[in-house]
């Protein structure tokens, strides 16, 4: 299950505006509140461990004697269907969506965590937008990547059973001729 992923190996998806936010059922809803405390802890996860990585490759940039001038830490996740969806095929990947999420760049790099993964702001943009339960809640940064930047919809977003996460490291050395 590594990257990169093949469309060959995504579902198909229901249509996303089969269901809408306000019409979601209280297990519905629960399973999504699971999902964003699910995704708050992978955030918190892939933001020690790309700090862990950012503070090795920091001082091999540092030294002048190392090869390494700059890096990039991406992380790749890809979200799978549960196994009991209609749509699973076991001869399959399974694969919903992948999310591409810069690591080393910006905000962590940097020092500066104002957006992103694990910055502890509430991304959710739904308040005042729709009438139900979900417009109170804290929406981790993945989550609402997931509602707001995907074609998921609500309904697809359900069928989440699995969530693979690759985290990659770009070396990187500038030659001038």
């Amino acid at each position: 299950m590594g990257i990169p992923v093949h469309k060959e190996n995504y579902v198909r998806y229901e249509d996303q505006h089969k269901l809408r936010a306000e019409d979601l059922s209280t297990e519905q809803r629960q399973f999504l509140v699971n999902l964003n405390s699910k995704l708050t802890d992978i955030e918190k996860g892939i933001r020690m461990e790309g700090q862990a990585l950012i503070d090795q490759l920091e001082k091999r940039v540092k030294d002048t004697n190392d090869w390494l001038e700059d890096y990039e830490i991406d992380c790749y996740m890809t979200f799978h269907l549960k196994e009991d969806d209609p749509g699973y095929d076991e001869d399959n990947d399974n694969i919903l969506v992948e999310l591409v999420v810069i690591v080393g760049f910006g905000s962590l790099k940097s020092g500066r965590s104002k957006w992103g993964i694990a910055d502890g702001n509430d991304h959710n943009t739904l308040h005042g937008l729709v009438k139900c339960s979900m417009v109170d809640e804290y929406h981790c940064y993945l989550y609402h990547s997931l509602y707001d930047h995907t074609d998921l919809g609500w309904i697809n977003m359900l069928r989440i059973g699995m969530i693979w996460v690759d985290i990659k490291v770009q070396y990187q050395k500038f030659y001038q001729i």
